[in-house]
């Protein structure tokens, strides 16, 4: 399954959209923290436990995020 994020910069951190999941945002004081978060706020989506994002740098911006077999 591919998701397109869109990344936000604030003051203090980032904050990220999931254009295919309406009302799925994420949010993190650094880019570590905030794929951490984007990780349990997709497996909440699909109310299961967080999923495993192939390993690809955050940054801002809009990108494309490969989840590796999102819960059933």
């Amino acid at each position: 399954m591919e998701l397109t994020v869109v990344v936000h910069q604030e003051r203090q951190g980032f904050w990220s959209e999931i254009e295919e999941l309406p009302g799925c945002f994420a949010s993190g004081r650094t880019l570590v923290e905030l794929r951490e978060a984007l990780a349990e706020a997709v497996g909440m989506y699909f109310s299961g436990p967080p999923v495993d994002l192939d390993r690809q740098p955050i940054q801002q911006g809009r990108l494309t995020l490969r989840v590796s077999d999102p819960p059933a």
